[in-house]
């Protein structure tokens, strides 16, 4: 330690762990708090803004009208309910969370019991970067003192220790990480064992040759096969004209639905105490109890002064005439309903070469779905068919060609991207070192070593916080990106986006913000790739600091400011308040009746990328391990709130999440695994590193064994599961770890004795049949209580195009909950007239 220098040492990350720790932790706790007592205040004045969902769907509990009270119910959620009301996408969502619960819960104990004291009795430090008396009296009265030698040489008996702890983590993750497989599989394979929905039971066939572009001609082709009864063949056609016409008739009626709003007025009751929320027009007509499908004349407006209201005027074109618009837009939207019921009536679209095939069985369509049809290339590909709201209908007229074009277009695009952020990034990690600032700016890096407290902010604070707006911000554009690939399921877009923002956090805002942080690391990874190892266990340690601020931040006010979705309050606030004048009934049910879309892809990646980053230091330090398990804690409850009472995900990908996890865990581990080779490796203990080596290509094995034996089960349903409704993925033996997540989550349960079905039942059915009649048991099958919320928004829905069955409504001038006031009209010879029609629209909670 420099002490008679003129100038202030060098910027050395050690001399400010435990002060920038403690700010940080401090900062972050406090500003968490503030933020979860803002989402606690406003939940409890109005409860409509975080838990739309009960007041559409009556399966869900309600939570109390109290400012705490919510949380012990939130806790007592199972994970049938879950299940049963958010899906089971949902459910394996929170499962990774689960998962790293129980990971980080049996890595901390190790670390805080065995780990940190021998670390502490070999080295005299609890932590890599502190000693054992900083680490407590820094944390616990904030008197530490800077130890006045660093010595970076490690004990060669804590090295081996480290080694021994690098299999014992290994192993620890495989476990949990097979265990939750285990238990995903079984759930997955009884929940959908047990459906028996028109999804289950349906093939898309692709590539169909033009002499079996006929409902009959491939219905007799695919049952000659011998796969199976076909119950219903849908054919495919280009309904471009169609939507085209929708969309002209949409703008219209936002035009019309404009005109009532602000000719009436409306009467909103959003905010007050209600059951139910509503938004009508200032009639004294509609004052009253409208029944349902009951009309009324629409009659005429008066201003404040009982005066009657004139009509609006307005000219179409910049030099027309001014004609009355009521008039106007409603003579264009019953020519515009003549035009759609011409084309429909016609059917004249051009075929395209794909299908729906509805089987009569699931099973049959399991296999189906497995089986070659054609010995051609190229010729009647099947696959299992996207739930009836998730076909993206506008991408089935795409050909293969282009389909595959898009593809790899939208690849290039992305690594060209990831490519050129590289320069951005490797100039935000460089805020890190003081002395890679003072290469860069020489007067800046000088004033920063001499002034303590900003140094602190820019290289402590600051590029934690740029850190998190970039990983914010960025898988924004690679979302829009990913929906123009031309995928034919909303679901596989999910994926596919979750795929693709994980790829893109992973290499730009972990591999290069660590490996290369300065320009000399190019250099030498550049000239010789065996340096990876030992640059990453170097930048690792380096680095520590940062991880934990960001770990820190991201769990303590990340979080809080999810649950109280600031986002979607700030646009709220945008358009109830500023633009209050602008809104209509259909932008206000839209605003405050339909709960936010929960996005997997923009949500998941960064939630696997921490996860991997406490993976890769749990050896090395305690203090990130138990930040990891505050994290994935808090993780878990939020999520769980906003999946089960906020949000919906309606996209039914049916747990085909959960290999992209177990994939990027497994890549982590490689990471965790080399890291730690390298790390021994700098210390000089070459028989120590070569000990690690083995665990490399372990890992890659588990993938392997992984893939061969587990991912089928994630994507197709057990025929076995499909004959006994589910029962056969029962077993005998539980998949419960203890209580590592002391909740009564349901996730895991012990079968129960003379169990026979664990499909849940709403309030309102009858109990099982205590006899075991088979009529009566297949009859009860039927019966039986829709097991997942999939299957109950897929009960009257089909693969029919939306817009052939489209009602056309006219414009919406009111609503109260799924009830809502429609204007009809009728054109006579001389004038149209119309009328107001109370209406109740579909259930499906984002509809």
């Amino acid at each position: 330690m420099l002490e008679n220098s003129d100038e202030p040492p060098l910027f050395d990350p050690r001399r400010q762990t435990q002060t920038l720790f403690k700010v940080q932790l401090y900062f972050c706790s406090i500003l968490g708090l503030v933020i979860f007592l803002t989402f606690c205040l406003v939940r409890y004045k109005f409860p409509l803004l975080y838990s739309v969902r009960p007041y559409r769907n009556k399966m869900i509990r309600r939570l109390p009208k109290s400012f705490l009270g919510w949380l012990k119910v939130l806790h007592s959620i199972s994970g049938d309910e879950i299940i049963q009301v958010a899906g089971l996408d949902a459910y394996v969502f929170l499962c990774f969370f689960r998962m790293g619960i129980r990971i980080f819960c049996t890595m901390t104990v190790a670390g805080l019991l065995v780990l940190s004291p021998v670390r502490y009795l070999l080295t005299g430090k609890f932590d890599k970067e502190m000693t054992g008396l900083q680490l407590f009296y820094g944390v616990m009265t904030g008197a530490a003192k800077t130890p006045a030698r660093h010595d970076d040489s490690e004990p060669t008996g804590y090295l081996v220790v480290c080694t021994i702890f690098t299999y014992v983590f290994t192993a620890t993750v495989f476990f949990f990480l097979f265990k939750e497989t285990l238990h995903i599989i079984k759930t997955r394979q009884r929940c959908l064992g047990s459906q028996r929905s028109v999804t289950d039971r349906t093939i898309v066939i692709s590539h169909i040759p033009d002499s079996l572009k006929d409902e009959e001609a491939l219905k007799s082709h695919i049952e000659t096969l011998g796969v199976g009864n076909v119950e219903k063949v849908t054919l495919v056609y280009d309904y471009t004209k169609l939507r085209n016409l929708f969309d002209r008739r949409t703008k219209i009626m936002r035009k019309l639905e404009q005109l009532y709003s602000n000719y009436y007025g409306l009467e909103t009751r959003i905010f007050k105490d209600v059951e139910t929320p509503s938004a009508k027009l200032k009639l004294d007509l509609l004052s009253q109890e409208l029944d349902l499908d009951a009309s009324v004349p629409l009659p005429k407006a008066y201003d404040s002064k009982n005066r009657e209201k004139k009509r609006p005027l307005g000219r179409i074109t910049a030099f027309g005439p001014k004609v009355d618009l009521f008039d106007y837009y409603c003579g264009e939207l019953i020519q515009m309903d003549q035009k759609i019921m011409v084309v429909r009536e016609k059917g004249d679209f051009k075929p395209i070469p794909s299908a729906f095939v509805t089987m009569d069985s699931v099973s049959d369509a399991q296999m189906a779905a497995q089986a070659l049809f054609s010995p051609k290339a190229f010729q009647l590909i099947t696959c299992l068919a996207p739930a009836p709201l998730d076909v993206n209908w506008d991408n089935l007229h795409l050909s293969s060609k282009s389909v595959f074009i898009r593809k790899n277009i939208v690849e290039l695009i992305i690594i060209a991207f990831s490519i050129l952020l590289i320069i951005p990034i490797r100039y935000l990690s460089s805020l890190l070192n003081v002395n890679a600032i003072k290469r860069i700016w020489p007067e800046f890096g000088d004033y920063l070593i001499k002034h303590e407290i900003l140094r602190t902010i820019v290289t402590g604070i600051l590029p934690t916080y740029l850190f998190t707006l970039i990983n914010i911000a960025l898988p924004y554009v690679i979302s829009f990106l990913s929906n123009l690939q031309g995928l034919v399921s909303k679901g596989d877009v999910d994926l596919s986006i979750t795929r693709k923002n994980f790829m893109y956090i992973f290499f730009n805002l972990f591999l290069v913000f660590t490996l290369f942080g300065t320009l000399s690391s190019y250099k030498a990874l550049l000239t010789d790739t065996t340096k990876i190892a030992p640059l990453l266990a170097t930048s690792i340690k380096s680095l520590s600091l940062f991880y934990i601020d960001l770990i820190l931040l991201q769990g303590l006010v990340m979080f809080p400011v999810k649950l109280l979705q600031a986002g979607d309050l700030a646009y709220i606030f945008w358009e109830y308040v500023l633009r209050h004048s602008w809104q209509t009934p259909r932008s206000y049910r839209d605003l405050f009746y339909k709960p936010a879309i929960f996005e997997v892809g923009l949500i998941l990646p960064q939630h696997l990328l921490i996860f991997i980053i406490t993976i890769i230091y749990s050896v090395i330090s305690t203090k990130i391990l138990t930040s990891g398990l505050v994290y994935f804690v808090l993780g878990y409850y939020v999520y769980k709130y906003q999946l089960v009472y906020s949000m919906v995900h309606p996209y039914h990908s049916t747990g085909k999440l959960w290999p992209i996890v177990f994939h990027r865990v497994c890549l982590g581990m490689l990471f965790f695994q080399l890291q730690m080779l390298g790390t021994l490796a700098l210390e000089q203990s070459f028989v120590l590193a070569a000990l690690v080596v083995p665990l490399l290509p372990m890992t890659v094995v588990v993938i392997l064994f992984f893939n061969r034996n587990y991912l089928p089960l994630l994507f197709y349903i057990a025929l076995d599961a499909i004959k006994t409704s589910g029962e056969s993925a029962e077993t005998d033996d539980s998949d419960e770890l203890g209580s590592f997540l002391s909740s009564p989550d349901g996730a895991a349960r012990k079968p129960r004795p003379g169990r026979k079905s664990v499909v849940m039942r709403t309030p309102s059915e009858s109990p099982s049949p205590s006899h075991t009649d088979p009529e009566a048991l297949s009859a009860h099958v039927l019966r039986k209580r829709r097991s997942t919320i999939d299957e109950a928004r897929e009960a009257c829905q089909s693969y029919i195009y939306p817009l052939l069955k489209e009602q056309l409504d006219g414009p919406w001038v009111g609503f109260e909950g799924d009830e809502i006031d429609v204007v009809r009209y009728y054109a006579t010879e001389s004038r149209i007239v119309s009328d107001i029609v109370r209406q109740k629209i579909s259930s499906i909670e984002y509809d």
